[in-house]
């Protein structure tokens, strides 16, 4: 085949590859994102923090329904829609599931991976009204004595195709000389710093994919000396056919 001619051929087929993705319905790409092996290793999962202790009668009762269902294709989603409302790739977004068993400077909350870069940090749950935004409970990040860097993590979570960015939010509210910093990796770019006041506030960071990544992580550190509440938390994709 000459060489116009090949160079021809992959045009093609690189455009019916684009014209595949803008045509993915939201059914599809949900099916797409929630294949069969992933919902029954998330079973699987359920059940051994059930096991463990690190769940709830209610929230194991509402992830295992919600699982079964997806993997009978009878889920009616209420958060994974590319539309309205839009994808939220964060579960637990509102802190409200516990891990009680792990250690203070480490994820206190299920879904959310922790550790910590030296100083004197504690996680934990918070239950005091005016320091919840909305539920039960929010994340209470506080530092005891030394200041370093500790942080919260997502879990791997997959690029959507058509997507020219994420939007990541979260509600903060603050004390003392705290410092909040928001930051994609490993797949995706963008940053924020910023000290939090004493009242709620809705932080948003932007971010854009890499080029070719497949997936991508979303951390949120703390940093300096007060404390940091959150709670709210959601991380949806932007731009192009991810909006239509």
């Amino acid at each position: 085949m000459p060489r116009a001619t090949r160079r021809t051929a992959a045009a093609l087929l690189c455009l019916a590859a684009a014209l595949a993705v803008a045509a993915e319905t939201k059914e599809q790409l949900t099916a797409r994102l929630w294949p069969k092996g992933r919902i029954e290793a998330a079973l699987a999962a359920v059940e051994k923090q059930k096991a463990a202790g690190l769940l709830s009668d209610a929230a194991y009762a509402r992830r295992k329904t919600m699982l079964e269902s997806r993997l009978a294709g009878t889920y009616e989603p209420t958060m994974l829609s590319a539309t309205d409302p839009p994808l939220n790739f964060i579960q637990n977004g509102g802190f409200e599931d516990i891990n009680r068993n792990s250690a203070p400077n480490r994820s206190r909350w299920l879904w959310w991976t922790g550790w910590s870069w030296g100083g004197d940090y504690e996680n934990r749950w918070e239950d005091r009204p005016d320091y919840v935004h909305s539920g039960t409970y929010s994340a209470r990040i506080t530092c005891k004595g030394s200041p370093g860097r500790i942080g919260i993590m997502t879990p791997r979570l997959p690029i959507v195709p058509g997507a020219t960015g994420y939007v990541f939010t979260v509600w903060a509210k603050g004390e003392g000389e705290n410092q909040l910093f928001l930051n994609f990796e490993s797949g995706a770019r963008g940053t924020l710093r910023k000290r939090i006041g004493t009242e709620w506030e809705l932080v948003t960071l932007n971010g854009q994919p890499d080029p070719g990544a497949e997936t991508y992580g979303l951390y949120i550190y703390v940093t300096g000396k007060g404390t940091i509440w959150l709670d709210d938390a959601k991380l949806v994709p932007a731009g192009g056919d991810a909006e239509n």
